[in-house]
C-alpha cells in the first residue's frame, strides 16, 4: 500500500502528482529532507513482548538512532479492539506541529501520514517496512482508518511528543483513509 499523492494546498480532490513507486516516492519526498526508505524486517510475532520486537529489530533501530540523532524509543500501535481507537483516530486528524522530529518504522499495518509543506499536501501511505521521518515544526496529520491496526517503532528527540495544532481546518478537505486505501487497493 505505499504511495503518494501531492496534492495543492487548495484542492484535495485532484492529485497533482500518484505513484506507488517507492523510489518516486523517496525522491518527492527527498526533495523535502523527508527521508523514506522501505526495509526488508523479519516477520513479527504476535506473542512477542515489547522488549522482545525491539530486540528483534535492534540492529535497524541503531541504524536510526545513529543517524537521527534520536534516543527516545517508543513502540506504538493500535488494534481494531482498542477500547476509544475512534477518538484517537480523531485527534490525531488535525493538522498540528511536533516540537522534535520524528522516525516511524512500520513493523505491522498500515496508516497515512499528511504533511503540509510550500502550498502543498503529501499524502504518504505506509506499511509494513516504510520507515518516514517528519521534521520538526513540519505541519502535518496522520489517520490509521477506522479499524486501526498497525505498529511502529517511534525514534524521537526528547523527553515529549508534544504537538501544537495549527487551528487549520486543512485535514477536512483531503480524502481519508477509508478512500486513500481502496483507491491504492
Amino acid at each position: 500500500m505505499s504511495f503518494l499523492h501531492v496534492y495543492h494546498e487548495a484542492d484535495g480532490d485532484q492529485p497533482l502528482l500518484s505513484t506507488r513507486d517507492d523510489e518516486r516516492i523517496k525522491l518527492e519526498l527527498g526533495a523535502h529532507q523527508i527521508l523514506f526508505q522501505s526495509h526488508s524486517l523479519p516477520p513479527l510475532r504476535s506473542t512477542a513482548s515489547a522488549d522482545e520486537v525491539l530486540d528483534e529489530h535492534a540492529a535497524l533501530i541503531d541504524e536510526m538512532r545513529l543517524h537521527s540523532g534520536c534516543q527516545r524509543i517508543e513502540l506504538r500501535g493500535m488494534s481494531p479492539v482498542y477500547p476509544d481507537g475512534q477518538l484517537r483516530r480523531e485527534l490525531l486528524y488535525s493538522e498540528s506541529r511536533g516540537m522534535g522530529q520524528q522516525w516511524h518504522l512500520f513493523l505491522h499495518g498500515q496508516a497515512i501520514f499528511y504533511l503540509h509543506l510550500a502550498y502543498r499536501v503529501y499524502v504518504v501511505g505506509c506499511e509494513r517496512g516504510n520507515l518516514i521521518t517528519i521534521p520538526a515544526n513540519l505541519p502535518h496529520w496522520f489517520d490509521m482508518g477506522p479499524q486501526p491496526d498497525f505498529v511502529t517503532v517511534t525514534l524521537s528527540e526528547g523527553d515529549t511528543d508534544s504537538l501544537a495544532e495549527t487551528a487549520s481546518d486543512i485535514a477536512l478537505r483531503f480524502p481519508r483513509y477509508e478512500s486513500l486505501v481502496n483507491d491504492a487497493a
